[in-house]
C-alpha cells in the first residue's frame, strides 16, 4: 500500500468523527462538572496516540507530530480533567487534519 493510500479520508476520518462524538461528551461533562470527564478525557487522549501513529506509520516518520505535540499531549495526560487540558486535545485533532489535509494535496501533486 501507498503511503497516500495510508492517509486517505477513509482511512483518517473514523478518528475525527469519533473526536467530534467525545469532543461535544467532553464539553457537555465539562459544563456540568462531572466526575466522569477524566474517564472520556483517557479514550480520547488513547484514541488521539492510536491515530498519531496511524500516521507515523503512513508516513514512515516516528518524529511526525503537531507543533510541539509531544510537550502538550504530555501537559494533557496530566491535567486530563481540566477544561484547558480538553481545549489542548481539541486543538491537536483540529491541527493533526490540518496537517494531514496538507500531506494529501502534496501526494496528489507528486504523482500527478
Amino acid at each position: 500500500m501507498k503511503l497516500s493510500q495510508k492517509l486517505t479520508k477513509e482511512q483518517t476520518d473514523p478518528y475525527f468523527l469519533e473526536w467530534a462524538r467525545l469532543s461535544a461528551e467532553l464539553a457537555y461533562l465539562h459544563e456540568r462538572r462531572d466526575k466522569a470527564t477524566g474517564q472520556a478525557m483517557q479514550s480520547s487522549i488513547k484514541m488521539f496516540e492510536q491515530l498519531l501513529l496511524h500516521c507515523r506509520s503512513a508516513l514512515q516518520d516516528d518524529e511526525f507530530e503537531p507543533l510541539n505535540g509531544s510537550e502538550r499531549l504530555s501537559f494533557i495526560k496530566s491535567s486530563a480533567r481540566t477544561y484547558a487540558a480538553y481545549r489542548q486535545l481539541d486543538e491537536l485533532f483540529s491541527e493533526l487534519k490540518k496537517i494531514l489535509a496538507r500531506k494529501r494535496i502534496e501526494f496528489n501533486q507528486q504523482s500527478e
